[in-house]
């Protein structure tokens, strides 16, 4: 099994070559098979070939704590045969999208506070998900559906989403939003990024006045949560016959665990400390194309 090593950041720290060099001395004894770092995009994503598969505790920390005081992401990746993956399952709030969706619906009324409390407890995995969602989305009863329409206009896309989705479409791999958000979103984001598919929890409507609809206050069961983010994970790959090895999962909360621990790639994006914990691969620096890079993609082979 190779193992590389992936440094990356695209927020604007340029990596140099004393870095490269530092890094390069430093691994100089456990036999490399290529002493020069490989340039996936010029000062932002790099590469290193290692040949052993153990690496000393002491050595891989110092080189973390090195460049992690230089805001750089440093990621360990074991290599199966299958590494440019051939599945994508992605979290939608805070991973393709910048922001919480229900935050967002709730500062249009005026509750923000009292929904944001809810969903840090939420995403640290100190409430159940399930529980946490009703308790939000009643704060939205009796709404006008204008807020979902605003809300839609409104979001913005985080930078690396439209690359990834459309270079891992360009190579055949099969591209899945999944999300303990609403379809409402999900379904405005397939379109507008062109995901192959797409699943969410529905707000209830009622339209029991044709020139008023409104939220009930209610979520349509079943609800989306961790447990069936890795139903939809096992779904796809058993439908395209796929293996574990060829997926490639990507979030940033308690909701994602399950599910990340599953993949054979499983990202942490900007996660919190309990999904960190349990990603093999964790960016904080660097945006969603360092999926790409992790996967040994290049600038070059990337479809903007």
């Amino acid at each position: 099994m190779k193992q590389y090593l992936l440094i990356s950041n695209t927020t604007g720290y340029k990596i140099n070559n004393d870095i490269l060099n530092y890094i390069s001395t430093k691994f100089k004894d456990i036999a490399l098979k290529k002493k020069n770092f490989i340039e996936l995009s010029p000062q932002k994503a790099y590469e290193l070939e290692i040949q052993k598969e153990e690496i000393n505790l002491e050595l891989k920390n110092s080189i973390i704590n090195f460049l992690s005081q230089k805001s750089i992401d440093c990621n360990f990746i074991k290599v199966t045969k299958n590494r440019k993956k051939k599945l994508l399952l992605a979290d939608m709030d805070s991973t393709i999208i910048q922001e919480e969706s229900l935050d967002e619906l709730a500062r249009q009324i005026g509750k923000e506070k009292e929904v944001i409390r809810i969903t840090n407890e939420a995403m640290n995995g100190k409430i159940d998900f399930k529980k946490a969602l009703i308790e939000r989305v009643a704060i939205l009863q009796g709404q006008p559906t204008e807020i979902l329409e605003k809300l839609k206009l409104s979001i913005n896309i985080n930078d690396g989403a439209i690359e990834l989705i459309r270079t891992m479409k360009f190579n055949n791999a099969i591209t899945v939003l999944v999300s303990g958000g609403f379809t409402f979103l999900t379904d405005h984001l397939k379109t507008l990024l062109g995901f192959d598919y797409t699943h969410a929890n529905s707000l209830e409507i009622s339209h029991n006045n044709l020139n008023n609809p409104h939220l009930t206050g209610r979520v349509i069961e079943p609800i989306l949560d961790k447990k069936a983010k890795v139903l939809y994970l096992d779904h796809y790959v058993n439908k395209n016959k796929l293996n574990y090895e060829d997926t490639v999962c990507v979030g940033d909360g308690a909701n994602d665990i399950e599910m990340i621990k599953k993949a054979n790639l499983g990202v942490s994006f900007n996660g919190k400390k309990n999904l960190d914990k349990e990603a093999n691969i964790r960016f904080k620096s660097t945006n969603l194309l360092g999926l790409l890079y992790a996967q040994g993609y290049s600038d070059k082979q990337i479809i903007s």
